[in-house]
């Protein structure tokens, strides 16, 4: 039974783009020879890492999606281990769902690359068909939710304007403290006589 699979594998970054291309040629005649379909080959590119790999920070990826059966998958694994250019592989199986919203991003990446390409807008987007002398300046639109029928609004109620606030009483300043009276050191402390030993 054929199954949909996701094969991204990092290569070596310091060879050249045609030694990179000839490995990933390798790759695809793997699948190819094994009695797979190639869906799509995706160069994503050089990229830095998350941490480092025999000493390396970035690496080229590349992502690989074919149709096989999988006694194929062991076989574009074992080479993929083989090969000293490859640092690391994964290969994944896509469900119909995966595979379903893999497709729908493709195809909405692919309207938005047509319409960055078209910028004289000649095509309006599906959402919006009205002329442009319909549509009502975004200042004057309201949600749906808000609108409520004219007699049945109620008028708010008047805002009153809060009391005056009286100033309090002025505070009159505390009156100068006069510095203390500078205290005098204290006499200086006789030593005691000295006690002389008894003679014996």
């Amino acid at each position: 039974m054929k199954r949909f699979y996701e094969c991204t594998f990092i290569v070596n970054p310091g060879l050249d783009d045609a030694q990179i291309e000839s490995t990933v040629k390798i790759a695809e005649d793997t699948i190819v020879k094994n009695g797979g379909e190639l869906v799509n080959t995706e160069h994503l590119g050089r990229r830095r890492l998350a941490y480092p790999i025999t000493k390396k920070h970035n690496g080229f990826y590349v992502c690989i999606e074919f149709e096989a059966e999988g006694r194929i998958v062991e076989k574009v694994e074992r080479f993929l281990t083989l090969d000293e250019n490859v640092m690391r592989y994964l290969t994944v199986t896509l469900d119909h769902r995966e595979l379903e919203a893999k497709r729908s991003r493709a195809a909405m990446i692919l309207q938005e690359k047509e319409a960055a390409d078209n910028p004289s807008g000649d095509r309006k987007p599906d959402g919006d068909r009205r002329s442009s002398n319909d549509r009502k300046p975004a200042g004057d639109r309201k949600p749906e939710a808000d609108k409520k029928p004219e007699a049945d609004k109620k008028p708010e109620a008047e805002v009153k304007p809060e009391a005056e606030v009286k100033p309090e009483a002025e505070v009159k300043p505390e009156a100068e403290v006069k510095p203390e009276a500078e205290v005098k050191p204290e006499a200086e402390v006789k030593p005691e006589a000295e006690v002389k030993p008894e003679a014996e």
